[in-house]
């Protein structure tokens, strides 16, 4: 799914251009009233001729293509690099009506420089290819159908040339930034993903893998903030009489438990949620968007599979406790939440332990 900034970002996006779209029927507009009294060459065209040539139907289909890239752009079943492409698209697709309709001057032709421009930003290779490509076919492409306008202008062939060149220049330049953002945008993909790297391993349990202490509070203090009216769920775990087993069988045996109760709650809860390792036998599930009922039934599957587990130098079972609350309040702090799940695991423990209480 796309983040917010790609969306606001595509959303700018069909801002501008309608901007620029209602700006260039206004210009056809002015046209219609400035050059057909004026200019020889428009005298024996009609108005309703003008009106339909060159302010309905390239005003049809400026708004036939953004309707398509609106529709583009708002859906969440196309990739990103396409809704990319469908913007250089929609900027062609400008350039290249205009230049039909207003076959006045190489500076026209020039304008594709901006469709070329634009590939760049997205930092694709094959976006860039593509899209120069398109340009230059368009134009030349002009040198046969311009003639078939009654407005085409007598040096149709230098028009072009100099349209060329301007073309050739952009995709020049172009190949030298686009070199330039691909070299950058690797040295900013390394220093992502090394300063990804270093704060999973700050946020991540070395032992366990699992969240650590401070991801928890980090991670629980954001969720009850943000929470609005989703439902939030939070489980307490503990490891029921762990301190005779690490003064029994000690500590490496210890931490075959700690590791097996991480595998677990990883396993019937990690999917989606938040699943932490805040103190030495105490573990915690952040349940987003879960209600109580959920939760509960998850915690009961993890602690089913964690009782039944055998252990070589155990003759018995090791189990946990659980207190599981869903946040009611939208005044309640993240302490107050955990506080009040910590209260349903000492009622777990004070009922016999090896149980999920949930309120």
């Amino acid at each position: 799914m796309e983040d917010s900034r790609y969306q606001k970002l595509h959303r700018h996006f069909l801002i501008i251009m309608l901007a620029v779209t209602a700006l260039i029927i206004l210009l056809f507009v002015l046209q219609y009233y400035m050059l057909i009294s004026v200019d020889a060459k428009y005298i024996e065209i009609t108005r309703e001729h003008y009106l339909k040539s060159y302010v309905l139907i390239p005003g049809g289909i400026f708004l036939a293509a953004y309707i398509v890239v609106w529709q583009m752009l708002d859906s969440p079943n196309i990739a990103a690099q396409w809704k990319d492409f469908a913007t250089i698209l929609y900027v062609w697709t400008l350039c290249t009506v205009g230049c039909f309709v207003c076959v006045e001057t190489p500076v026209l032709f020039g304008s594709f420089a901006v469709p070329i421009a634009l590939s760049t930003v997205y930092g694709r290779r094959w976006m860039v290819r593509a899209t120069e490509g398109l340009c230059l076919v368009t134009v030349a492409q002009y040198v046969g159908t311009a003639p078939l306008f009654p407005t085409c202008g007598e040096n149709i062939v230098v028009d072009v040339v100099i349209g060329m060149s301007l073309l050739i220049l952009c995709c020049i330049c172009n190949e030298i930034l686009m070199e330039y953002v691909m070299e950058n945008n690797g040295v900013i993909l390394s220093h992502v993903s090394d300063n990804t790297r270093l704060e999973m391993r700050l946020q991540r349990e070395p032992m366990t893998g699992l969240y650590n202490h401070t991801a928890f509070y980090e991670y629980l203090d954001t969720f009850v903030r943000n929470r609005g009216e989703a439902p939030l769920t939070l489980a307490v775990v503990d490891i029921d009489d762990f301190k005779k087993v690490n003064d029994t069988y000690g500590h490496n045996n210890g931490d075959e438990v700690i590791l097996n109760l991480a595998r677990v709650l990883q396993k019937w809860c990690g999917e989606k949620n938040y699943v932490c390792r805040y103190g030495g036998e105490e573990f915690s599930v952040i349940f987003p968007n879960v209600k109580v009922k959920e939760a509960a039934s998850m915690m009961n599957r993890a602690l089913e599979e964690f009782r039944e587990t055998e252990y070589e130098w155990l003759d018995g079972r090791i189990t946990f406790s659980c207190g599981i609350f869903q946040m009611s309040s939208y005044t309640m702090t993240a302490e107050e939440f955990f506080r009040v799940a910590d209260k349903m695991l000492y009622n777990a423990k004070h009922n016999g332990k090896n149980q999920c209480v949930s309120g």
